[in-house]
This record gives C-alpha cells, sequence and structure tokens, in this order.
C-alpha cells in the first residue's frame, strides 16, 4: 500500500510536514497504481473519519471489521457502472450512535461525476429506498458558462414528484424561481427540449439504464 499525505486543501505534502499540523488527511493507494483504497483524516493525531473504496475483489465483513478497529465513524463506498450511469453506495457508520449504517445510493452520469443526478437513502431493514427522502437534480450552465442545479426534486412516499424547483430564469434571485408538483410537471417540461420525465418520480435511473 502507497501512502500519500495531503492538507486539508488537498495539496500534496511531506510526513514530517503532515506531522506539524493540526490536520491532514492519509490516503492509501494500492501499490503502483493509482487506485486509491482509503483515506484516513486525522486531527491533533486522532483519526476522526475514514473514507474507504471497496473495489472487486474485496471482502466486505473483513474491511468493516478492520475499520471498526480504526474508527468509530467512516465510510464504505462501492462504485458501480451501468449503462452510462455510475452508481455508488455508500454505508455511513457512526458506532457511538448506532452499528447499522446509513445507506445511500447516488447517481451521476459517467462523463459529469461530480455532480449528482439522483440521491436516495435505503432502509436497513427492507433494502428498499425511501422514496420520500429522494433527491434528484438536472444540470446546465449559468450565464458564465458554470454548472449548477436548475432544477431540484423531491418526492412523496409513493414516488410521486412532490415538489420541482426550477432555478433557470433567474439562478441568483429565489423569488423568481417556479414550482410545480406532480400535476404541472408538463408544464415545466414544455420549457424543455430536453426529456426531463426522469425527474417525475423517484426511480434510481432513467428506464434506458434498464435496458439490455
Amino acid at each position: 500500500m502507497r501512502k500519500v499525505y495531503k492538507n486539508i486543501f488537498g495539496e500534496v505534502i511531506s510526513k514530517s510536514k503532515a506531522m506539524k499540523l493540526n490536520e491532514y488527511h492519509l490516503y492509501y493507494y494500492e501499490s503502483d497504481s493509482d487506485i486509491l483504497k482509503e483515506i484516513e483524516f486525522i486531527n491533533e493525531d486522532s483519526i476522526y473519519n475514514i473514507n474507504y473504496f471497496l473495489h472487486e475483489g474485496d471482502n466486505e465483513e473483513k474491511t468493516l471489521e478492520y475499520l471498526k478497529e480504526k474508527s468509530d465513524f467512516f465510510d464504505i463506498e462501492k462504485k458501480e457502472i451501468a449503462d452510462g450511469f455510475i452508481i455508488s453506495t455508500n454505508k455511513l457508520y457512526s458506532l457511538s450512535v448506532d452499528d447499522l449504517p446509513l445507506v445511500s445510493k447516488t447517481v451521476f452520469k459517467a462523463d459529469d461525476p461530480e455532480n449528482f443526478i439522483c440521491s436516495q437513502v435505503i432502509d436497513n431493514e427492507t433494502q428498499e429506498p425511501q422514496l420520500e427522502r429522494t433527491v434528484k437534480c438536472w444540470y446546465t450552465t449559468d450565464e458564465n458558462g458554470e454548472k449548477y442545479a436548475a432544477i431540484e426534486c423531491s418526492y412523496q412516499e409513493d414516488g410521486k414528484l412532490e415538489l420541482a424547483i426550477d432555478k433557470t430564469s433567474d439562478p441568483d434571485n429565489e423569488q423568481n424561481w417556479a414550482h410545480y408538483d406532480y400535476e404541472t410537471f408538463h408544464e415545466l417540461q414544455d420549457h424543455f427540449p430536453t426529456d426531463i420525465s426522469y425527474y417525475k418520480t423517484a426511480a434510481l435511473l432513467p428506464k434506458e439504464a434498464y435496458q439490455d
């Protein structure tokens, strides 16, 4: 395993410099590769959080036991690719509160891995999504060419759209944002040449991602 020390701004630093800082991050990579396995967040020589990235062939149970020995607070992330989408499953553990993790699934377009289009919380017992806690975002660029979440959506328990907030007319002025629900969604669609039907329900992926 290869270790890389970084300051809180993400800049690579030496181990000796890291030891002099109150807070730094320690990155673990697979030997002789750029595959990131783990990030330790360290403050006052104590690990206060860990992000662990599961890869193919990793044993999640062994990983869980390994992390429990290092910290009470950690996140295990596993990514999969489905027809142009990245699905990230996160299990966030806070052992001082509960032995069970907060599980969520987050979807990104493969060509835009920085901006999520859907985030769902998963019920630990049923393994089904809690649809009323789903959030979806549709992106476009502002007049400066900066990408932003132009439409933000929330949902009801049955998965139908509860509220879609359209910011496109005036991204910086909340008073000018338009609001739509499941019944008026067609009015929102009329403003866009792109098919945005994905945002009408809390479904994790667009239908095309399920097709063979």
